[in-house]
């Protein structure tokens, strides 16, 4: 996918910073207008949060419709929202996990480690690492996680750091 927004952007850099944030926060592009979820969103705010003009807006919105694909992509995008911060105010325990994405069984492991602790997991959320500027998987559980888990995260290939709160 990223590679394909690249090609289709390649000579509109201003515009790929429009597609890419729309990819990450899940706004739809659909009949040449942009949505958080059912929410028409205006193209001169869109430019001013992003630091774009609001032609630029409405050109890569064009550009996502004219191709099939990323028409297709974009019109089935739906907002996720990540309550981390909330998770945090209600008690609840959050788990930052930083890691090479590259790296496959990190979520597995760290599930295993939670569920052998009968920890229970209320949310899960992974950036993607072309969309983020660092990879992070975070997790919500139901309980404050000890921090006698930390060396035992850590010790899982690919995982580079661990923040607990």
């Amino acid at each position: 996918m990223w590679s394909k927004l690249v090609e289709k952007f390649e000579k509109y850099p201003s515009q790929i910073v429009v597609a890419k944030e729309f990819l990450r926060l899940g706004i739809a592009v659909k009949n040449g207008k942009a949505y958080c979820g059912n929410i028409e969103l205006v193209p001169a705010k869109i430019a001013e949060a992003l630091g774009v003009d609001r032609k630029v807006v409405v050109m890569a919105i064009q550009n996502i419709e004219s191709d099939e694909e990323l028409r297709k992509v974009y019109s089935s995008l739906k907002p996720v929202a990540n309550i981390a911060e909330v998770a945090r105010i209600l008690g609840f325990g959050v788990l930052e996990v930083y890691a090479d994405s590259r790296k496959v069984g990190i979520v597995a492991a760290i599930s295993s480690i939670l569920a052998r602790e009968n920890i229970s997991i209320r949310y899960m959320l992974a950036e993607d690492p072309d969309l983020s500027i660092e990879s992070k998987l975070v997790i919500v559980t139901e309980t404050k996680i000890p921090g006698k888990l930390v060396d035992e995260f850590l010790k899982i290939d690919g995982v580079e750091k661990i923040v607990i709160s």
